[in-house]
């Protein structure tokens, strides 16, 4: 397979605009993307825009040769970074620091891909409503992100986790930030942000002053579940140091008032600290109090009592911000009664106000302050 000829014009003129190449829009009326460089007067590029003409492959060949001399870089690290001038792209590197070894533990490769696809789950989640702990990162739009998000061939220096999002891919607009960004770049945005924010706390002894902050912002872009998929690189011995890079696509720009970082280097003695961020954060939410929910009723399975009225367990169908979460609460029988009728008529349901208690399906629901049966009529 030729790989120039597969590669696409408009990509390679993208790709080295991002790098600094001004176009000569004169050269369009001859079927040619031209360009030059201010930092390189003697050097231009020259190739088709049609790819079906005869010479493309060989132009395009030229074209990528000359790049690689010029950023002295390796032919097929230009292929790889024109091929995702589309996406933001995520590079976990993996340093051993114990030894020149070759290999790391399948067990650890597993739980670090986890953390990867954890850290997109979560960050996309804290794009759409930003909490501290997220219960589920089941949401739709997450998994879709997942679903697009393409896992590149690994790379050479230690071991290369490479992720890449098409940042165009989803038609839905993030409200994170105030700029009109697309989702996979305000998620890209707020993994760059989070790792950047708890490495500097820990480097500058402030962590916990950070975790005040994070409690109290109305939209905080730290989760708990985001600090979990940093901990998923962490090694049984302790002995990897993790260095996170992003490419961002050249395509949409970076917000100007927002400070990214190319590199973050989270050390291996880091992981336990981020842990510690992780445990306060879910244990700040879990002690939140009451939440209205709407509910259906699954399931009833109250016992009779002495005055010939039910009460007692009920299974419900729990909906808050599109997610179904199922749970168990103990009713009294007046409520009862209320989620019997529910039951019985389609199109009903109950407006409950209480606590949802943390853990595996289906939760606890207790502490009801407000038990409400909506009819459709």
């Amino acid at each position: 397979m030729n790989v120039f000829q597969n590669i696409s014009s408009t990509d390679i003129r993208d790709y080295a605009k991002s790098q600094g190449w001004l176009q000569v829009a004169e050269a369009l009326d001859d079927g040619l993307f031209v360009l030059n460089h201010p930092h390189h007067p003697r050097r231009q590029l020259v190739f088709p825009i049609d790819s079906a003409q005869p010479d493309y492959s060989d132009a395009v060949n030229i074209v990528i040769h000359k790049l690689a001399e010029i950023q002295q870089r390796t032919i097929n690290n230009i292929v790889a970074a024109i091929e995702e001038i589309k996406d933001d792209t995520l590079r976990f590197r993996i340093v051993d620091t114990r030894n020149e070894e070759t290999f790391i533990p399948l067990s650890y490769a597993v739980s670090a891909l986890n953390g990867a696809k954890e850290l997109f789950l979560s960050a996309a989640c804290t794009v759409l409503k930003p909490q501290i702990h997220h219960p589920r990162l089941s949401r739709s739009e997450a998994l879709e992100l997942i679903d697009k998000s393409k896992f590149r061939h690994t790379e050479t220096g230690s071991f290369v986790i490479k992720v890449s999002a098409p940042v165009r891919a989803m038609e839905l607009q993030g409200r994170l930030f105030e700029d009109d960004f697309p989702f996979i770049r305000q998620t890209t945005l707020v993994i760059n942000n989070g790792l950047n924010k708890l490495v500097s706390a820990i480097q500058a002894d402030t962590l916990d002053a950070l975790v005040e902050t994070i409690k109290s912002e109305p939209n905080p872009q730290i989760s708990s579940n985001l600090c979990k998929a940093v901990t998923n690189f962490k090694e049984e011995h302790e002995d990897f140091d993790l260095y996170v890079n992003f490419t961002w696509a050249g395509s949409v720009r970076l917000p100007a008032n927002f400070t990214v970082h190319n590199q973050i280097k989270i050390q291996k003695d880091y992981f336990s600290r981020i842990d510690d961020v992780r445990r306060e954060l879910k244990r700040s939410e879990e002690q939140k109090l009451e939440d209205v929910f709407m509910a259906t009723v699954e399931h009833l399975s109250g016992d009779m009592g002495s005055d010939n009225k039910r009460s007692g367990e009920v299974i419900l169908n729990l909906y808050k911000d599109s997610e179904v979460i199922r749970a168990r609460i103990i009713l009294d029988a007046e409520q009862y009664q209320k989620a019997d009728i529910s039951h019985m008529t389609a199109d009903s349901y109950l407006r409950i106000k209480g606590k949802l208690h943390p853990g595996n399906q289906p939760r606890i629901f207790s502490e009801i302050s407000s038990f409400e049966l909506i009819l459709p009529y």
